[in-house]
């Protein structure tokens, strides 16, 4: 691996990997001398038993040099260094020259965690960046904001009269999550107006659905936006519902699904396949090979289903995905799939930030190695208009095609 690494240019790709909060001082300044030593402020503990070897190896000392190059140079002044230490361990990561390989800070991975879980407390909106100022793309229905009259395509200005311009996402989402049950005052101005509006939302616990099902004629349609905790439970009670009105023909929609959950994928793939039947091979560096199975779930093997993927289908969208096919429960409909194979250890490190490490990889029960190739759909459908759902939509059309033809 170590040949694959590429070089570094900038001060983050100097770092060892345990260097980062903690510091190789103890170790460095003893193999390097006072050059290499880490300013006395800085200084925190001494590397673990396990890696003075690679302190060592490696002369570490430079990162100190480079640090304090940047200290006493930089023409705006002195850098902070938390700000340096995050950038640091950044660097670490994207020396493996692997992008799943990745570190979040702290209000980062809260946010990951948020999504996962499936409930948060706040107000209900996903935004994004536009003209450096948040943009709401959509309130999460049945939220505070939606009940609040909040809609999609409205500049937030300020939170409780503090300007949100050059804030960034996450200092805005800082601003905007309190306590439930308090007030929070948003300034909006709708996209192409001059008009300024203040609203007042009473903050709550916010449940995110990861499914919704929609009936199309006598075939039911479940749009699958991502695998959280809560993916295989609301699979699992739409399928009870569907079954209540002996619904037998089911699109899955996996489309621009980037994943989520292992356990999530397991139990929805199970949700539709018999008892005990291979899911996914695990294969990780010096460890056997670990198998899932279909332990869980509906165990439905008579609902006649056509799963949609796209290039956006990706990592746990495609574990269910390939499982489905691979055992002929579905045929997948649309175009390949991301081919995203591996998997990813996620390490907390003790001021709540935190690393992703790829430590293994994913093999469906067809034997598809997801990091080699995504997968192939059975029936190949370009989708040039770029619609997902309703009459426009190329791929959901097709898909709906094949369950009516089989139901001739």
């Amino acid at each position: 691996m170590a040949s694959n690494l590429r070089p570094l240019v900038k001060l983050a790709g100097l770092i060892l990997a345990t260097c980062l909060a903690f510091g190789f001082g103890l170790v460095v300044g003893s193999t390097t001398g006072t050059r290499g030593s880490p300013p006395s402020q800085i200084l925190r503990g001494s590397p673990p038993v396990e890696l003075q070897q690679d302190a060592v190896t490696a002369d570490f000392g430079i990162f100190w040099e480079a640090w304090r190059a940047l200290q006493d140079n930089y023409y705006e002044g002195p850098l902070d260094p938390q700000t340096l230490k995050e950038g640091a361990i950044k660097g670490i990561a994207e020396a493996t020259g692997d992008r799943f390989t990745f570190y979040q800070d702290a209000e980062s991975a809260r946010r990951s965690r948020t999504r996962l879980a499936g409930s948060f407390v706040g107000v209900g909106i996903r935004i994004e960046l536009r003209e450096d100022l948040p943009f709401i793309v959509q309130p999460i229905p049945k939220a505070p904001a939606e009940v609040a009259g909040v809609g999609p395509g409205e500049f937030i200005l300020a939170v409780d009269g503090v300007s949100t311009a050059n804030l960034g996402l996450a200092k805005v989402g800082e601003l905007v999550r309190g306590p439930p049950g308090t007030p929070v005052t948003l300034t909006l101005r709708r996209l192409g107006e001059t008009q300024l509006r203040d609203v007042t939302i009473v903050r709550a616990r916010v449940v995110v659905t990861s499914v919704a099902v929609t009936m199309i004629d006598d075939i039911a349609y479940m749009r699958i936006n991502r695998f959280s905790s809560r993916t295989a439970q609301e699979v699992g009670s739409a399928l009870n519902q569907l079954h209540d009105k002996a619904v037998s023909h089911l699109v899955i929609d996996l489309r621009n699904n980037f994943g989520g959950l292992l356990n999530a994928s397991v139990d929805v793939a199970s949700h539709f396949l018999p008892n005990g039947v291979l899911v996914l091979r695990q294969e990780a560096r010096g460890e056997p090979s670990r198998e899932f199975r279909a332990t869980s779930g509906a165990h439905d093997t008579e609902t006649s289903v056509v799963v949609l993927i796209n290039g956006g289908t990706a990592s746990a969208a495609e574990i269910v995905a390939g499982a489905l096919q691979a055992h002929g429960r579905a045929p997948l409909v649309g175009e390949e799939t991301f081919g995203k194979g591996s998997m990813q250890e996620l390490h907390r490190l003790s001021d709540d930030s935190t690393i992703r490490v790829t430590s293994g990889i994913w093999v469906t029960p067809g034997e598809i190695n997801l990091g080699d190739r995504g997968l192939i759909p059975d029936l190949e459908v370009i989708n040039t208009a770029g619609h997902i759902g309703g009459d426009n939509d190329p791929v959901l059309q097709a898909g709906l095609s094949l369950l009516v033809q089989g139901q001739s």
